[in-house]
């Protein structure tokens, strides 16, 4: 080894160059390998934990303006309505190539009747007095017309709070341009509903010129006697009953006649509300948006398995609300009696998680009679989640005391008692596709699909993470690919100039006596152990740049999150920490190059023992 070296020092820049090229080569090919191996175990550490879930919204062919009169401004309020021609559905989004792990699925949520619980609503303040809506028999103060806030006096409550009976409060006849008028002698009878109008005309003037604070509280309108059912495309079953007369005189004999009948029946159901509980039917609880973006966590218990949701087992998730305030425990069965339907917008629309409720009205069929309970089941309670509230409303909310069933265990799940009707909407239809496959989905869909439907993605920025690693993955090989091809070229250099320009010397030592074996040693020996410190060197320091490097932050700006049709939203980003370097590349770069080096010097100097020595002797006579 000794002669080894010092032959290659007598040419010291050469050797010092080649050390360098080594040094250099190695680095490319571990920081390359380093680089990429952290990419690809980043990705398959995290992959799982990723979910790609598209949201789908039907967009309105038009909108059409409808005027209501309005007596505080005397004048008309323009009302814009978005039309559809058609409702599309889920069927809709199947087409060929479409991959779908679930869905797409358009949620309905269903309203339980079950009077032996306790809502969220009556739990917070069960004393309170609901004054929002009533069916009430009244009287006015006086001779008045009502196209301003007159006083009336409660005299009789047939549906609602009873402890409204007696009290005075006021009525407006809001949306009537050429209200009848009312009489002081003469009892009246209406769904009396606050219209979101506060009181005016002269007794708010009268009210202002009081020195004192005054309370200025909302009117009361009165409602229609229609029936509320709709049937799934989007008609009325009624358009209109008694020509829209909303206010009646109560005479001897009235409520025998069929707007008599109407109100009687309303009144049984107009408390329903205060015992009501949103089930909502699903096919996956990630399609669920509150459990996919983080708002509800299970708390105790599991989810639903894949295996109850496919067969509609009677399983459910309750909220940790709902089984608290009825003193529930995990395993125990829930109640279902469904009264009526809505595919027209989630839960959380109209069970605020504040505890307020916005109900339906017209809880009567085209006949005139009381909505009646279609189904009972029990659920058992295989999972109770919890709920945070942000302070922000958002269309994903959930709804108070929410129940999720499998969607296949609602028997009558084909719009039975349907209230309220409507397209695909975000919070109400949506599906889940495998990671990173947006894009061929996109494909497919500006094939296939409708410009009518837009879609919304929502991947916990995986398309972001994974398009960043594939990058840094590519340049990664790009280095490596360069350190093979310059460790292999210079090796082949190298080797020329260190084994095969040393052939004189062989034939010398051989010439000496010295065995072919001994004569490998001298002149590999140093060419090895330069290789190796090249190797070595290179390798340790393109590990310790590869730390420095990330996969995943340097991702973030290599990623267009634009599409010609749908976007990917990001919120909701899963946490990924990179996976940790190891010294594995540094040891396979070290050996590549040390076993190439070695078989390539190893080549060169059999062809020069393969010669005899004399041969050798003779050329570089004749050289010289």
């Amino acid at each position: 080894m000794r002669n080894s070296l010092k032959q290659m020092m007598r040419t010291p820049v050469r050797t010092v160059f080649f050390l360098v090229l080594v040094v250099f080569a190695a680095l490319l090919m571990t920081l390359g390998t380093c680089v990429w191996l952290k990419g690809y175990k980043t990705m398959a550490q995290y992959e799982d934990r990723f979910m790609t879930i598209g949201t789908v919204r039907q967009i309105p062919d038009s909108f059409e303006q409808t005027l209501l009169w309005n007596a505080e401004t005397k004048d008309y309020d323009v009302i814009k309505k978005a039309q559809y021609s058609v409702y599309y559905t889920p069927e809709d989004m199947l087409f060929p190539g479409a991959e779908y792990i679930a869905g797409p699925e358009q949620r309905a949520f269903y309203s339980s009747y079950e009077p032996e619980y306790l809502m969220l609503c009556k739990s917070l303040n069960p004393s309170m007095i609901s004054k929002g809506s009533l069916i009430a028999e009244f009287s006015p103060m006086e001779d008045c017309v009502p196209d301003e806030s007159v006083q009336i006096k409660i005299t009789k409550v047939i549906g609602g709070d009873e402890r409204m009976e007696g009290v005075v409060d006021y009525f407006c006849d809001h949306r009537n341009p050429d209200p009848a008028p009312l009489y002081k002698d003469k009892t009246y009878v209406a769904i009396l509903q606050h219209g979101g109008s506060y009181i005016h005309g002269s007794v708010y003037d009268e009210l202002m010129k009081s020195k004192n604070e005054v309370y200025i509280g909302l009117e009361y309108w009165p409602d229609s006697l229609e029936s509320g059912l709709w049937m799934p495309d989007g008609s009325r079953l009624e358009e209109s009953f008694q020509d829209g007369e909303q206010i009646f005189e109560v005479t001897e004999g009235f409520y025998e006649t069929d707007a008599g009948r109407r109100l009687l029946n309303m009144g049984q159901l107009e408390t329903v509300w205060q015992y009501s509980q949103p089930v909502t039917g699903t096919n996956r609880t990630c399609l669920w948006m509150p459990f996919y973006n983080g708002q509800a966590y299970i708390c105790e218990g599991r989810d639903i398995s894949e295996e109850e949701y496919a067969a509609g087992s009677k399983v459910c998730l309750a909220s940790e609300t709902f089984m608290e305030n009825n003193g529930l425990s995990l395993g125990d069965q829930v109640k279902v009696q469904l009264l009526c339907t809505d595919s027209r917008v989630n839960a959380g629309r109209k069970f605020w998680l504040d505890g307020s409720v916005s109900f339906y009205r017209g809880l009567i069929d085209t006949a005139g009679e009381a909505l009646q309970v279609f189904e009972t089941s029990e659920y058992e309670v295989v999972g109770i989640y919890d709920v945070t509230i942000s302070g922000t409303e958002s269309i994903f909310d959930p709804g108070a005391d929410e129940l999720i069933v499998p969607m296949e265990s609602i028997q009558a799940r084909d719009g039975k008692n349907l209230l309220a009707c409507g397209p695909m909407t975000d919070a109400t239809s949506s599906f889940q596709i495998p990671n990173g496959s947006i894009d061929t989905f996109l494909k497919g869909w500006a094939e296939y699909g409708t410009d009518k439907l837009g879609i919304t993605f929502y991947d916990m920025g995986y398309s972001q993470l994974k398009a960043g690693i594939d990058n840094m993955k590519t340049i990664s090989l790009y280095l490596l690919a360069a350190g093979v091809i310059l460790t292999v070229l210079l090796l082949l250099f190298f080797s020329h100039l260190f084994i095969a320009k040393q052939a004189q010397r062989t034939a010398i030592e051989r010439s000496l006596g010295m065995r072919k074996a001994k004569c490998r040693w001298s002149m590999l020996s140093g060419f090895t152990l330069l290789v190796l410190a090249g190797a070595v060197i290179g390798s340790l320091a393109g590990a310790k740049i590869s730390g420095d490097v990330s996969v995943v932050n340097d991702g973030q700006s290599y990623y267009e999150t634009t599409y010609t049709v749908g976007i990917t939203n990001t919120r909701n980003e899963v946490a990924v920490e990179e996976a940790a370097d190891t010294g594995l590349p540094a040891v396979w770069s070290t050996l590549f190059i040390v076993t190439t080096g070695v078989g390539i010097a190893w080549v060169k100097m059999n062809g020069s023992l393969r010669r005899e020595p004399m041969q050798l002797l003779s050329e570089r006579q004749e050289e010289n």
